[in-house]
């Protein structure tokens, strides 16, 4: 019996591999992508990999589309996780020490002021453009080889618009409040009928809320129902509704449309990125993307989860409901694609991740007033050196100057950083403490993977050196940066060199794609993967093509 049971057992083996065996031959090879007619790459703000991967099961339109792709587990590799350097990455496939697009604004020694990313250097304040950013992009190298191919780019923010789009765009537009979608002639040189068209989508999008007032909120889900809870962020009360009191306040008043409230809260909605979407759509036939001799370059940035992330983290029922309305506008705005019956791609990451409220984490995480941290740091610099005034300067708590009076002795700056640096890393909140010269010279090897890099390497990949502070500060993980009083003050965020604001998903999808999943990649090898698929041979970068497709 114990023989004929061996015997069976073994012939069933042999079965299940064979059967296995056949399978695999039998099963069809992955398509390769067309040459696209139309490159669509989305970048969502501040949509960290484990946002995506939590809501992943609830998805049914445009993102359980792309998740039916090629899938990778994506970084942003650097340490400055910020809207400025992450959207730089994306298109031109270098990291921001490359792209020198170090933080949202840094800080400028000769002229004693904080530079804006995409201000534009002996221009009026309110010029936006490309002007800062030391890399070309795929949209460049494309109109390089390819001049009669289009490339624009929208966004609901300047930033995120101006680095996706690059040097060389036909059209770079962003919301406005107050004006709706919006351009600067030093973004590019925009034709003639797209900004006429530009014009004409904000006059009747302002004429159909006049008449028809938008809800900035739909009704929450069950799901999301379930996650209303109220909340206590800092000294800042939530309610955890759905709509959020501020929304609801913005509109009680029977013309609420044109009040700055709406106008602030439209912003921090879930409708935002809906109407992004329009305007791109909008592009898209207007400017008949997709149907030129050559093929054209759309690049599209969905700000809504950044700004509700930052108003009401990412833990609660406001960023269940964005969830799925983002998921329901861009199924629709695949639904229109669909219908222009042309060849096209698309590519989806973020510009970074993110981290939910500290208090609302578990364990919570550790709340700093990083004011306050800097603001003691001068007063115990100024004690120990006699110094008349401050001698740092921190827009941004993670990237620390050193200001001292042109007459001071030229010894007294590195006084001043080594006690700056014993100070930092005496405070329980502070993880490590960088100079800039060591962050200059931690350059990781080219093979290192995202996710094995050291914190100092991080950093390398965010340094460059006119740009960056004299010293360098990681706080501790899980932390939130800012002390929120008021209804419009940030309760979480980013910027932090830790993996969750650095990870991201990668996801590429085109129409008969083979579901894949490969592993892990950095946003920079977006830009070299879809330069291939053009036909377009891109200069020096810091990423490498993926096998998607193949």
């Amino acid at each position: 019996m114990g023989v004929h049971m061996t015997i069976a057992k073994l012939c069933a083996g042999l079965l299940t591999a064979l059967g296995l065996a056949l399978s695999a031959q039998a099963a069809p090879a992955a398509k390769p992508p067309p040459q696209p007619k139309l490159v669509v790459v989305i970048s969502v703000d501040q949509f960290a990999y484990d946002l995506y991967d939590r809501y992943k099961p609830s998805f049914t339109a445009g993102l359980k589309r792309l998740g039916q792709g090629a899938s990778f587990v994506g970084y942003q590799a650097h340490a400055a996780t910020e809207t400025c350097p992450g959207h730089s990455t994306i298109l031109t496939g270098a990291h921001p020490a490359r792209t020198g697009i170090v933080a949202n604004s840094w800080y400028d020694p000769a002229t004693r002021s904080v530079v804006y990313c995409v201000s534009v250097p002996d221009a009026d304040r309110t010029a936006r453009g490309p002007q800062n950013l030391k890399a070309t992009t795929l949209g460049d190298w494309l109109k390089d080889v390819s001049p009669a191919s289009r490339v624009y780019a929208v966004s609901g923010k300047d930033r995120a618009a101006i680095m996706l789009a690059g040097h060389k765009a036909d059209g770079v537009f962003w919301w406005q409040e107050d004006a709706g979608f919006f351009t600067s002639p030093s973004a590019a040189k925009t034709n003639l009928d797209a900004y006429q068209r530009m014009f004409a989508f904000d006059q009747a999008r302002f004429k159909t809320w006049r008449s028809t007032p938008p809800q900035l909120w739909p009704a929450p889900s069950s799901a999301c129902a379930a996650l209303q809870k109220p909340e206590q962020f800092g000294k800042r009360p939530v309610s955890g509704a759905v709509p959020p009191d501020d929304a609801i306040a913005a509109q009680k008043s029977a013309n609420y449309v044109f009040t700055d409230d709406f106008q602030r809260e439209f912003r921090y909605s879930a409708i935002f990125d809906g109407v992004t979407l329009d305007f791109a759509t909008m592009l898209i036939q207007t400017q008949k993307l997709g149907r030129g001799p050559a093929s054209d370059l759309l690049a599209i940035g969905l700000s809504a989860t950044d700004l509700i992330g930052h108003r009401y983290g990412n833990g609660g029922a406001e960023m269940c409901v964005q969830m799925a309305r983002l998921d329901a506008a861009l199924g629709e705005f695949f639904r229109r694609l669909d219908r222009r019956r042309i060849p096209y791609i698309v590519a989806l990451t973020a510009d970074h991740g993110g981290v939910d409220a500290a208090e609302r984490l578990q364990p919570p995480g550790l709340r700093i007033d990083a004011a306050t941290v800097v603001g003691e740091l001068n007063t115990a610099l100024r004690a120990s050196f006699a110094l008349k005034a401050p001698a740092i300067f921190g827009d941004d708590p993670r990237q620390l100057w050193i200001t001292l009076p042109d007459e001071a002795d030229p010894a007294l700056k590195g006084k001043v950083q080594a006690a700056a640096l014993a100070w930092l890393n005496a405070r329980p909140e502070v993880e490590a403490v960088f100079t800039a010269a060591d962050v200059a010279a931690a350059k990781p090897a080219a093979d290192t993977p995202p996710a094995k890099l050291s914190l100092i390497e991080r950093f390398n990949l965010s340094y460059d050196g006119a740009r960056n502070g004299d010293v360098v500060v990681a706080y501790r993980e899980r932390a939130s940066l800012g002390m929120p009083v008021k209804a419009t003050d940030t309760v979480a965020g980013h910027g932090s060199p830790w993996d969750y604001d650095r990870r991201v998903p990668i996801l590429f999808w085109w129409p008969g794609v083979t579901p894949t999943s490969g592993g892990e990649a950095e946003t920079v090898d977006i830009a070299p993967t879809l330069a291939g698929l053009l036909g377009v041979t891109p200069p020096p970068v810091d990423g490498k093509p993926l096998a998607i497709g193949r």
